[in-house]
């Protein structure tokens, strides 16, 4: 196995973080607390288009906590958005210029951007920083959320396959980026790179560097290990790539590994075998990958289902999504590994009848059972 010595084909940009930080267990939390400081907050920082669905559901669930332990911001495209957000808990920042799939990142730094300068007073080191899509909502309560964030010591990157992952060829073998779901959670060490990387420039030519998207789409061909033919969008490469640098001289046979510092789930096999790795946040639907090798969460939570709360599949381009969903189907999502869950239309069907925002509510938001 490739270990450690791998850890010096990082590229110049790779930062430096000491032993202590890769090898310390978990750490009482009131430990880590000075006088300075208060305890632990998780930021949500929705990207949106014109409207957060289901803003009834997260409205409740933001009430449910101590104004202290979060913050929730969001970004919109469209002013309808920002119009939606009057009264909510969530704030809007200022939107900046983005395009699907080619830039993303800027948003997603835009609030980065807001939530490290705009809530002023004491820090703590164990913050964290989620992004959340606009049709996703919460699949655990917010106490539960809040522990399970502020227990972990890294950040969250739910990798995809690697035959996903972006390679080029060179003579002492490839460069590889790590391709990982856009809804990631961030360490406040990393959210305060991150934005400091992307005001500098680095890598902001990701896209044009690993030549993506650049050929005719062939499902044949595409998507596997070391094919040369990289596919996939900026948001999904560029916090890893920013952050623990691209993967050089990687055997084109995989068969390697790498632990990676501060990194939920490290170390990161790099093998055409390997199947889900790091740690998902987020429950989408892929349904290229939705019987992939490997722990499998996503897997789990279908199989879970009772039929009439089974999710769209979607396509290879596009996740699957929810217009329907049983008390059932809402229980089991509660009982799921995940702690966020998407697509949701707005305003879903709730099979059986009754209003879907008040049993998603009460299942997952409040932990209440069903009344009969």
């Amino acid at each position: 196995k490739f270990q450690v010595a791998m850890r010096s084909c990082f590229v110049a940009w790779l930062p430096v973080i000491s032993a202590t930080a890769i090898l310390r267990g978990a750490v009482n939390r009131s430990a880590l607390q000075t006088e300075d400081e208060r305890g632990p907050r998780v930021y949500f920082l929705f990207l949106a288009v014109d409207k957060i669905s289901n803003l009834d559901v997260w409205t409740a669930f933001f009430d449910s906590a101590e104004s202290d332990q979060y913050r929730a911001f969001v970004h919109c495209k469209e002013k309808s958005c920002v119009q939606q957000m009057a009264g909510s808990p969530i704030v809007p920042v200022p939107t900046v210029a983005s395009y699907y799939c080619t830039d993303l990142v800027s948003p997603m730094n835009q609030l980065l951007s807001y939530a490290l300068s705009t809530d002023l007073g004491p820090t703590n080191p164990r913050d964290k920083f989620a992004f959340v899509s606009d049709s996703a909502l919460p699949a655990k309560p917010f106490s539960e959320i809040y522990q399970v964030l502020g227990q972990r010591e890294g950040s969250d990157f739910c990798v995809f396959p690697p035959g996903e992952w972006a390679d080029l060829a060179s003579d002492d073998g490839l460069e590889m980026s790590v391709k990982v779901h856009q809804w990631i959670t961030l360490t406040r060490k990393h959210a305060t790179r991150a934005v400091d990387l992307w005001q500098k420039g680095i890598m902001r030519n990701f896209m044009s560097y690993f030549k993506m998207n650049s050929l005719a789409w062939n499902n044949m061909l595409d998507n596997n290990f070391a094919d040369n033919r990289n596919w996939g969008c900026l948001d999904e490469f560029w916090y890893v790539t920013a952050l623990y640098g691209t993967l050089k001289k990687v055997h084109t046979i995989g068969d390697q590994s790498i632990a990676l510092p501060e990194f939920t789930g490290s170390p990161l096999r790099i093998d055409k075998a390997a199947g889900w790795q790091g740690k998902c946040d987020t429950f989408v639907i892929w349904a290229k990958y939705m019987h992939s090798l490997g722990h499998n969460e996503q897997e789990k939570l279908i199989l879970s289902l009772d039929p009439v709360s089974v999710p769209h599949g979607g396509n290879w381009a596009r996740p699957g999504w929810w217009d329907t969903i049983s008390t059932q189907g809402i229980q089991a999502i509660r009982k799921s590994d995940f702690l966020f869950v998407r697509k949701f239309i707005d305003k879903p069907t709730l099979h059986g009848g009754g209003n879907f925002a008040t049993a998603y509510s009460r299942i997952v938001v409040k932990d209440l059972p069903m009344t009969a």
